[in-house]
């Protein structure tokens, strides 16, 4: 109560003084010209692409296509439901217990990311996914389930699909790359299906439920990790200058950048989920318990995994509070001395030029921009085997030219699937999340978990699009079902949005 108090005389003085008021009237001429500015106008329209493309022949057969393999299914499933009465897909098409998709879908998840490296393989996504897929598309054919055409993920997504297929005509090594075809191929069935599931606000909830479970999970185990201990690995840390790190936790998965990426994904998500429960005393629990996870990303010691959770706190802050803001640097900056040296020291090497990590990375990305010249168009094809093939030939080092990708994810994507790849995914991105800012802006849903996943979705991207400079973070097949299960949640938060809007504004009229 004291503290309250004292802080509320100090606001006081900050309102009634000087500074506050000349700040407030230059503030003042400015604060809606960039909202109702020529570029904000531009950017916040309906995407006419999309309208000629739903009119397009290509929209309308694929509309056709989806239509007419959803009557066939449900046809056949009219033909056998009296044979396979007591069938496992029957059971699940009449919602039996614990064969619910919305209970089926969520686990697997949990599952696929607490599972311990070391007893995971990515062929068990693949089969799951294409298996959940399957038992979806019979909940549609027997109306238990929206089935929105493939169409409605867009045109750019369209595109990025295509290019992935039509990187194998230029790959240097066809099994390979059908391999990673099939890993690219599940991201995007996770993406659609996850997005069509989240038709309610319910199903949304749950999602989010167990995805908070699977960080929560993953982190305690990190921590058991550092305290059983980690052993140095000279290939992740510049011994000579980074003295007294110890060994990066990595959790579940098979590095600690790849925990870090983990954690920057879906963090935020977890803090939109706990932060608008109902119930008083289980939101301050479940916000109070995501210290775990933000403990778990400092042990990753992983650099770009700090700088963009941080970003990705701030994306989450401006639009949830802009207040907490300069509350928060100024936390950060008292927070400095406490810190433990390994962190400082950590940290400090990202301004090193003389950090193995960081030269090493210059070297790599230096040939790839030599590749660039001769496979910029085209690319080489999907995975790391290709890339093996071709690299080493425009390598600068001996030692680079043993690395299996371009330690950045925007490069790899035109060195691989060339052009058309990288112009697609970036124009997918650059539109999903400019929609997420106007969504979080404009979103009237009665549920706040809603708007919160939009946001955690767009703050995520925003890190993750940080990230992405240093690492090629879908080289580890489980962050790319990852990435990808974000962006349905998102594309799925933001229908709700809109149909809730959409119901508002008929009731008031």
């Amino acid at each position: 109560m004291l503290a309250d108090s004292v802080l509320g005389k100090l606001y006081g003085f900050w309102l009634q003084s000087l500074i506050f008021r000349i700040l407030r009237g230059i503030y003042r001429p400015f604060r809606n010209a960039f909202r109702y500015s020529a570029i904000v106008r531009f950017l916040g329209r309906p995407s006419r692409v999309e309208q000629y493309y739903a009119a397009s022949a290509a929209g309308r057969f694929i509309d056709w296509l989806w239509k007419w393999l959803l009557k066939i299914l449900a046809a056949v499933l009219g033909f056998f439901s009296r044979a396979a009465e007591m069938s496992f897909f029957v059971r699940i098409v009449k919602g039996s217990y614990i064969c619910r998709f919305d209970f089926l879908l969520p686990a697997f998840i949990f599952v696929m990311f607490c599972a311990p490296h070391d007893y995971w393989s990515n062929s068990y996504a693949v089969l799951a996914v294409f298996g959940l897929f399957g038992i979806y598309l019979l909940l549609a054919a027997a109306g238990k389930r929206e089935a929105p055409s493939p169409r409605a993920l867009g045109l750019p997504f369209l595109l990025f699909v295509l290019s992935c297929f039509i990187s194998l005509i230029f790959t240097t090594d066809m099994a390979d790359s059908l391999r990673i075809l099939m890993f690219f191929l599940a991201a995007f069935v996770l993406a659609y299906m996850v997005s069509a599931e989240l038709s309610t606000v319910a199903r949304l909830r749950s999602l989010m439920r167990w995805l908070y479970a699977a960080v929560m999970v993953t982190a305690a185990y990190a921590v058991v990790q550092r305290i059983m201990g980690v052993e140095v690995n000279a290939s992740l840390t510049d011994l000579a200058l980074n003295e007294g790190v110890p060994g990066r936790v990595y959790s579940t998965l098979d590095n600690s950048n790849n925990y870090a990426e983990f954690l920057v994904l879906f963090t935020p998500l977890c803090a939109a989920w706990a932060i608008n429960l109902r119930d008083v005393r289980a939101r301050f629990v479940f916000s109070c318990a995501l210290a775990l996870p933000m403990l778990a990303l400092i042990m990753t010691y992983s650099r770009s995994g700090w700088l963009s959770f941080m970003l990705a706190v701030l994306v989450f802050v401006y639009y949830t509070d802009k207040r907490l803001i300069p509350v928060g640097f100024v936390a950060c900056l008292l927070l400095i001395p406490f810190l433990p040296d390994s962190i400082v020291t950590r940290f400090l090497t990202i301004f090193n030029s003389a950090d193995s990590s960081a030269s090493y990375r210059i070297i790599v990305w230096r040939g790839v921009l030599l590749m660039l010249c001769d496979y910029g168009l085209t690319g080489i094809g999907l995975g790391p085997y290709t890339f093996d093939n071709v690299y080493p030939a425009y390598a600068i080092t001996e030692k680079a030219a043993l690395v299996a990708h371009s330690q950045m994810l925007y490069l790899d994507l035109i060195i691989e699937l060339g052009a058309l790849g990288f112009i697609a995914f970036m124009w997918y991105m650059f539109r999903t999340m400019k929609d997420s800012a106007f969504a979080v802006c404009r979103c009237r849903n009665r549920a706040p978990e809603v708007r919160g996943a939009v946001l955690a979705g767009l703050a995520a991207f925003c890190g993750m699009a940080v990230f992405s400079f240093f690492e090629y973070i879908w080289f580890y097949p489980r962050i790319l079902f990852g990435f990808f299960i974000l962006l349905g949640i998102v594309l799925g938060a933001m229908k709700l949005c809109r149909a809730d809007s959409e119901a508002i504004t008929l009731e008031r009229q």
